[in-house]
């Protein structure tokens, strides 16, 4: 540009957020064009850019479950540009998932763009520790950690890594191959204990949003590899068992190296940090306690499935691995307790990681992983590729659970090594948590062996089928339906309010109920309007019918529970074990009330008569 005659040059940047592409691309392109964000590239100099990156990675963010119990079309957009409101984040997030996501994306992306975003940097960390803001009624991160009472385990550990870990400390950070800044050590975080969650991680100080929580370099990280990578006789033997898989091998290593070698183990400081005894999940609960605390709910029979299941694969390998190996695989030491524990600690304590696979050098000098992006916030590379792989991760495992947690893009390593980037501010001595995922009780007590009050992602599965007894050409003109409109007989699930009823659910019932004729002349999606009136309130009384029924299953697992015989046999379980069971029964009874109070008002809705509960009078 010139200006006075005088030639001089503006630099203008824009950033660019990347959108997945997967089935609900169309979806996202959508929502963009309707919010005026398509492309999803945001002028980094416009006053709202902050706001407008953070709409555009809450699209990004979406996954199946969002999508499935999300809003009608009409309101994706809407939701998608509602500015954050400070303590409000139950109201305007479509999940806590995809906000702190959406936030996390946001903050990395700047970060990763360096001076030309640093002023957008600081008003996106302002506006994400708005949207991530807890109600002014829960004490959420206001309560600091106590020591945390573990003989020192957590601050050994902590050393430990920081010297390297079980790496050859004869070399250079012990041999692990790190890059300066972003590559290299960082542990913002000490051991402690809280009143809630027992033993967790604090913030060391201040943590703005955006900080790397923990930073370790990759070799610090225990994978499968590095049973498969042993020079001896041991190592050797996990090759020849290979094929067994990840988590087999995985649970024989832990078993050797936590109960046989223990304190000589180069891996001790991290596998000290680990549970020694069974009794975490309901897998290794006695049989008679799952019956007595889950009967009558969804995950009574996958608790007895996976039991059965670990009982097969002990079974399987024991004692014929201690017969024909006993020097590798000692009958002492690889008992069915250890292997339960093993196992047990591995599911629960494991993290899916994306390891960076190397493709060659950068054109622009850039490291593998790492994204050129131009003035206009494009990528001028593809996606390196990646590769999952289970680890156990030093001093990220201190991080306990939370709904509204500060990290939950960690997953991907970059500049080979493993970031706990926080997507919101923590204070000195406040605790730090990470996400496990979106998961319901059930996936937590099953994998995790606990339960979160209140869990927003608690669901009760619910599985539809093709009325039977049908003729055929009725039978072929219901699938053709949903193929037409992109509905599914599995996968259909119920939550707790506010996310009610979810359209595919209505429109696969819809389906299911409408006659041959309406069928045939069916043209409007069925998420969005009924196929015809006298299916729609066979499709209401399915729904209710179908969760009275679950009801009445937990109504009788709870008389079971509450008997002598069922109070006894839970006893067996451990106080814990009651505690998270009861947590989770409570979940799915809220979650079954609330829905069948949505089908009864829809039933009522379509002329299948009032609301029986609208009906009772309450006594004072």
């Amino acid at each position: 540009r010139a200006r006075g005659g005088s030639p001089f040059m503006v630099m203008e940047y824009s950033m660019g957020v990347p959108m997945p592409v997967d089935e609900h691309s169309g979806l996202r392109d959508g929502i963009l064009r309707e919010c005026g964000l398509h492309p999803p590239l945001v002028a980094l100099a416009s006053p709202d850019a902050a706001m407008r990156l953070l709409a555009c990675a809450r699209v990004a963010s979406l996954d199946d479950r969002e999508v499935y119990f999300g809003p009608a079309a009409a309101g994706w957009s809407s939701w998608a540009m509602t500015p954050p409101v400070f303590g409000e984040r139950e109201r305007v997030a479509i999940s806590p998932r995809n906000e702190t996501a959406a936030c996390a994306l946001v903050l990395e992306l700047l970060n990763e763009a360096g001076d030309a975003a640093a002023a957008v940097l600081q008003g996106a960390r302002a506006l994400c520790d708005t949207a991530l803001a807890a109600p002014a009624d829960e004490n959420e991160g206001t309560i600091c950690g106590a020591p945390p009472d573990d003989a020192g385990v957590g601050d050994a550990m902590i050393a430990w890594t920081q010297r390297g870990g079980a790496a050859d400390a004869s070399t250079p950070h012990g041999g692990i191959s790190s890059n300066d800044g972003d590559g290299g050590m960082s542990v913002s975080i000490v051991p402690a204990r809280f009143p809630n969650t027992g033993r967790g991680a604090a913030a060391a100080a201040h943590l703005p949003a955006g900080h790397d929580a923990v930073r370790v370099p990759s070799g610090t990280l225990w994978t499968v590899q590095a049973a498969l990578d042993d020079p001896g006789q041991r190592g050797e033997t996990y090759r020849t068992f290979a094929a067994l898989g990840e988590d087999t091998i995985a649970a024989l290593w832990l078993v050797f190296e936590k109960f046989g070698e223990g304190a000589t183990s180069k891996w001790a400081p991290l596998l000290n940090a680990l549970p020694s005894v069974p009794g975490l999940t309901p897998a290794s609960w006695p049989v008679a306690a799952t019956a007595a605390l889950l009967g009558g709910t969804p995950v009574c029979g996958d608790a007895h499935a996976a039991r059965e299941k670990l009982a097969r694969q002990y079974a399987a390998l024991f004692p014929a691995l201690s017969e024909h190996y006993p020097e590798v695989f000692p009958a002492n030491l690889y008992t069915y307790e250890n292997f339960v524990a093993a196992t047990e600690a591995w599911n629960a304590y494991g993290m899916t990681v994306l390891f960076e696979e190397a493709v060659g050098n950068s054109s622009d000098g850039s490291s593998p992983g790492e994204v050129s992006v131009s003035v206009s916030g494009t990528s001028t590379q593809p996606p390196t590729p990646v590769t999952p792989v289970t680890c156990l991760p030093p001093v990220a495992l201190l991080c306990n659970h939370s709904v509204w947690p500060h990290a939950v893009r960690y997953s991907r390593l970059r500049h080979d090594a493993l970031h706990l980037p926080i997507a919101k501010r923590c204070e000195r001595g406040r605790e730090v948590f990470v996400s496990y995922g979106a998961k319901s009780n059930a996936e937590l007590l099953l994998f995790y062996g606990f339960c979160v009050v209140k869990n927003p992602y608690d669901d009760v599965p619910l599985t539809l089928e093709l009325p039977g007894g049908e003729v055929g050409e009725v039978t072929r003109a219901r699938a053709a339906c949903l193929v037409r409109f992109n509905l599914q007989l599995c996968k259909h699930a119920v939550r707790w309010k506010p996310a009610g009823l979810a359209s595919g659910l209505i429109g696969t019932l819809r389906v299911l109920t409408a006659d041959a004729a309406a069928l045939a002349t069916c043209v409007v999606d069925p998420r969005d309007a009924p196929v015809s009136s006298e299916g729609e309130l066979l499709a209401a009384g399915a729904l209710c019918g179908a969760l009275a029924a679950l009801v009445e299953q937990l109504d009788e697992g709870d008389a079971a529970l509450r008997s002598p015989e069922g109070a006894a046999a839970a006893s067996g379980a451990g106080e814990a074990a009651c505690r998270e069971a009861e947590t989770y029964r409570l979940g799915v009874r809220a979650t079954l009330e609330s829905a069948a109070g949505e089908a009864r008002a829809w039933r009522a809705a379509v002329g299948g008569g009032p609301d029986p509960s609208l009906g009772k009078r309450m006594r004072d």
